[in-house]
């Protein structure tokens, strides 16, 4: 089985700004912007940490409510890892 793009929904709204800003350092990351959402896409795992976001909990909880096409291999209180659709 071969693996689909990750891809995270991110709304465009300033609280969740800093994740597609680190997502833009990314150079596994491809960052696209459709208007009312930013579309991170990614072909292999990717980790963000909420303290390097500089996000509070409440956010950093409602970070990905825009949707993913992936699977999280883990959410923590401070690290998240979202992997491909079929990634080992």
């Amino acid at each position: 089985m071969t693996s689909q793009p990750l891809q995270i929904y991110v709304l465009n709204v300033p609280e969740f700004a800093s994740l597609v800003e680190a997502a833009r350092a990314m150079p596994e990351c491809r960052v696209e912007n459709t208007g009312d959402y930013t579309v991170i896409s990614s072909d292999v795992t990717v980790t963000f940490g909420r303290r390097a976001l500089g996000l509070k909990p409440a956010v950093w909880y409602g970070l990905f409510t825009g949707g993913l096409d992936g699977q999280i291999e883990s959410y923590e209180r401070d690290i998240v890892r979202i992997a491909p659709r079929g990634h080992h």
